[in-house]
């Protein structure tokens, strides 16, 4: 989720009460994990192309043993034609 926010407790505080909001609608669990990122200082645009997250792996095995090991699978994507 992209939220605008003040600071980083700020951010938190958003994506705690959307994910308490999101599970309650669904009937899910929330873990209890949040992770929050700067992506722009206020002075820049945010729109197409703006990276929002990205997580690289070190990991010694092969594309697909890592692709077993972390993909969610379809259960959680979304194949657009």
């Amino acid at each position: 989720m992209l939220f605008r926010a003040r600071s980083l407790d700020e951010a938190v505080e958003l994506a705690e009460r959307e994910s308490a909001e999101y599970a309650r609608e669904g009937d899910l669990e929330v873990l209890g994990l949040v992770q929050a990122y700067r992506i722009s200082d206020g002075g820049e645009e945010v729109g197409a192309g703006t990276e929002v997250f990205s997580m690289l792996h070190s990991l010694d095995r092969t594309r697909n043993a890592f692709l077993d090991r972390y993909d969610s699978g379809p259960a959680h994507t979304q194949i657009s034609e």
